[in-house]
């Protein structure tokens, strides 16, 4: 079944759209090829409660300043009010402005635990050339010594987070958030992030998804240096079917980018699937050893820039991390590099699923 969309308009900038009475929405601007994220405002009395908030940037800032004198002005009140900043996850492109708004507004921040912890990480130096568990991560997954140096080199989000609010409220999974005149249920669920929130609403059948359903797209899966035995494609079925299980499919899926949609169910079969897809065409690829690089060569038929490769190794790791826990691929170290391979208990997961 194809997804409706209900809203044909996207908001500008600095526009205000609502969704039901209570409920705002509106973009932040991303300076990536992903040129947008939804944030969401509810309202809490007299004031708004925020629901992420892009990336850290004086353009981000001006919008969120004239869009909040917008709605202070809809309830002819003078100074806007914040009541709270909600988190769905780390990643900047959520929390960028989250120290910001905070100090502005005097606004208290709400975020799953392992969420807060791994934000606060931005306020820490760029990462350093010399770690040698870092090195030897990505030497094992065959990337080259002149790859690594130029991936060190890039990798710098300090300047896309503002300083992270030294508190912050713990929201668990399961329990209920009194916003304004509605309860949300808190639904936290592990592989794109590593305690990503999702808020449902029965009352108003609405569901705040962040990146863990969007409807065009799906999230990274990474297995990095941090956690080099972690196995997020687990934890990504984990929660689909988490959320499947807790959340009617009569909602409309409010996600942290593209459109507002109805049809969670189905698009949770299709990114299931997707997966399922990725999973078999990898396997194909390794009747023979191959590094992790070389894997992601012939999965990807694109030039990667390296950003992208790095992302696309980590996703690839990951599914080869799924797929070696299951005993359908095997890996070996040969000299310093990760070579895997396919072994013979294999079935193919289009097979099973059908």
């Amino acid at each position: 079944m194809p997804l409706a969309y209900p809203f044909d308009q996207v908001p500008g900038t600095s526009e205000v759209l609502e969704i039901v009475p209570g409920v705002k929405w509106v973009r932040s601007p991303l300076p990536i090829s992903l040129n947008h994220i939804n944030c969401y405002l509810l309202q809490e009395g007299d004031a708004w409660c925020i629901v992420d908030t892009g990336m850290n940037s004086a353009l981000a800032r001006e919008q969120w300043q004239a869009i909040l004198q917008i709605v202070a002005g809809e309830q002819n009140k003078g100074a806007p009010r914040i009541t709270r900043i909600i988190g769905t996850h780390h990643h900047p492109d959520h929390i960028g402005l989250a120290g910001w708004l905070c100090d502005e507004y005097r606004a208290p921040l709400f975020m799953s635990e392992r969420e807060y912890l791994f934000m606060r990480t931005y306020s820490q130096p760029k990462l350093r050339t010399d770690y040698w568990e870092t090195q030897q991560f990505f030497t094992r997954t065959g990337m080259s010594e002149a790859s690594c140096k130029e991936l060190f080199a890039h990798d710098d989000f300090t300047h896309m987070v503002s300083d992270p609010p030294t508190a912050y409220h713990r929201l668990r999974n399961g329990m209920s958030l009194q916003i304004g005149e509605h309860r949300w249920q808190v639904i936290t669920t592990r592989g794109h992030a590593p305690e990503h929130v999702s808020l449902y609403c029965e009352a108003l059948q609405l569901l705040l998804a962040g990146d863990q359903v969007l409807p065009k797209i799906t999230p990274n899966l990474n297995v990095g240096p941090t956690d080099p035995d972690d196995d997020p494609l687990a934890y990504w079925f984990d929660g689909h079917q988490k959320l499947r299980d807790r959340v009617p499919d009569s909602v409309l899926v409010l996600p942290s980018h593209q459109r507002p949609f109805y049809g969670l169910h189905a698009r949770i079969e299709a990114i299931i699937r997707h997966h399922h897809e990725r999973l078999d065409a990898i396997v194909a690829l390794i009747e023979a050893p191959l590094s992790v690089q070389q894997i992601t060569r012939q999965l990807f038929d694109r030039e990667l820039n390296v950003f992208q490769n790095f992302l696309a190794v980590g996703e690839v790791l990951a599914h080869l991390r799924y797929l070696e826990n299951l005993g359908f691929v095997e890996r070996k170290q040969v000299a310093d590099t990760w070579q895997f391979q396919r072994t013979p208990y294999y079935t193919p997961f289009l097979v099973q699923m059908n």
